[in-house]
């Protein structure tokens, strides 16, 4: 009987995500906003702070989970690896990872918070949400530029710095270095092998298995990629990484075989199902009560996580020889908070480190950098 209620539970939260899904998709092409805009606001009116209709809990959690490994398995799968990986991006990506760490830190110590809490307020406000840039990027079609392949990049890096800073304050209250070292290192020698074997070995591997068995349905080579997709994801995940982060780099491994049409295609139907509802998800979070507890830590915080991208990473790029406009998309488009910010903040406060005032703050501090740069970036491209 137990079972039988939680099939219809689940049925009926994925039922009237994509049902409104597609309201948000429509009321986005009737004000001329981003899709990703239409759908947030859906799903805030859909949580329990408007109509109450759906609350964040483990079934959502895992459907936006999948949601963002789509989207960032697609975005690695519309860039080449030599484009992304370079000098610029680790440079903007460095600077884009410790300025806002380092302005998050201060500003929440300002109101008041102790030292092991700044530090990882902080850390939620280091590594951009590459699934949401992403998802801008390929419905403007603006995935092949060079601000974008600079971005995708220089996330991917300040993804991993934002995780290493989590492993560096998780370690922090208990003193645990081995865990650290042990945490970091893993991470190094995953990014390495992938970068220096998984690049050309992948390929390979889906190429052989298309000639003996897509033969039979090219349905099979989709479904054996998809499969190193969520493989990459496990890994990344296991060893402290973010699962995103494997999906990425898998989309860019995948991106190098003869049959990469097959993943293009079945993965934008995937992507229309489940970024829809990861999209919705995002708003389902957003608790409204928050703007009145913590108002001014939230204009403060959404202020220096703006700014610390927008001049981090625009005065990094601006470095790298790009030009003014180039360089303030680059800097926008770094902004959005998004998948690890909540990992690490769920892990503070699991671990009693932010109450539940500094999680929902942070919470709403995401919501409105990922609004403010979808709208800011095609604004910017559209000039």
């Amino acid at each position: 009987m137990v079972g039988e209620q939680i099939t219809t539970l689940v049925l009926y939260e994925i039922s009237v995500m994509l049902i409104f899904a597609v309201l948000g998709y429509m009321l986005s092409k009737k004000t001329g906003q981003p899709v990703s805009v239409g759908i947030i606001f859906i799903g805030v009116l859909l949580g329990p702070s408007v109509f109450g209709l759906l609350s964040y809990n483990e079934t959502i959690a895992i459907i936006a989970r999948i949601g963002s490994i789509i989207l960032l398995f697609l975005a690695g799968l519309s860039v080449d690896y030599s484009s992304i990986y370079n000098k610029k991006a680790l440079l903007v990506g460095i600077v884009g990872g410790l300025l806002p760490f380092a302005g998050g830190a201060v500003i929440t110590a300002a109101f008041g918070f102790d030292l092991i809490t700044s530090i990882f307020v902080g850390a939620t406000l280091t590594a951009t949400c590459l699934g949401i840039t992403s998802a801008l990027l390929r419905e403007m079609g603006k995935m092949n530029t060079e601000t974008a392949k600079l971005m995708l990049g220089a996330a991917v890096v300040d993804d991993v710095v934002g995780l290493l800073v989590l492993s560096v304050v998780s370690a922090a209250p208990s003193f645990a270095f081995m865990p650290l070292i042990t945490k970091i290192s893993l991470a190094i020698i995953f990014l390495v092998t992938i970068s220096f074997f998984g690049i050309k070995l992948v390929p390979r591997i889906v190429d052989v298995f298309d000639k003996n068995f897509g033969i039979v349905s090219g349905h099979l080579t989709f479904t054996f990629g998809m499969g190193i997709v969520f493989g990459f994801s496990y890994i990344a995940e296991a060893i402290g990484l973010a699962a995103i982060l494997g999906a990425f780099l898998a989309g860019v491994c995948l991106s190098n075989t003869l049959y990469s049409r097959f993943f293009h295609h079945g993965g934008e139907y995937l992507e229309a199902v489940f970024t829809s509802m990861f999209f919705i998800a995002i708003g389902i979070v957003v608790e409204l009560t928050a703007i009145v507890t913590s108002f001014w830590l939230i204009v403060a915080l959404s202020a220096v996580a703006i700014a610390t991208k927008l001049f981090g990473c625009g005065f990094a790029a601006r470095k790298c020889g790009m030009n003014r406009k180039d360089s303030l998309i680059v800097g926008v488009g770094m902004a959005p908070r998004g998948e690890v910010a909540f990992i690490i903040a769920l892990f503070g406060l699991s671990i009693g480190v932010i109450s539940r005032e500094i999680y929902s703050s942070i919470v709403f501090v995401s919501f409105i950098t990922t609004v403010i740069t979808l709208v800011a970036l095609k604004r910017l491209y559209g000039k």
